[in-house]
């Protein structure tokens, strides 16, 4: 259950991964998951690592882009041209 009263920047856990609010309308929260919080998940690829960016998933297409301070927002062919850079 999403406990009452977050507000935009929160942070909750819920069956086991963390969310954080992205917006409130009404009284329904919307959030995005930012991580797990079981270490046995997969760790994700570092970005020195990384060498086909269609080959990755867009949540991680854009958490490696807002790892480099670069805007997360838009299409993953946006993502993948601001990685490529």
């Amino acid at each position: 259950m999403i406990p009452n009263g977050l507000k935009v920047g929160d942070t909750y856990e819920y069956c086991g991964l963390t969310y954080k609010v992205t917006g409130v309308v009404g009284e329904n929260y919307l959030s995005e998951r930012i991580g797990e919080s079981s270490p046995s998940d997969q760790a994700e690829p570092k970005t020195e690592e990384v060498s086909d960016y269609e080959s990755l998933p867009y949540a991680q297409l854009k958490k490696l882009c807002a790892d480099r301070g670069l805007d997360a927002k838009g299409s993953k062919a946006d993502l993948i041209a601001r990685l490529e850079g």
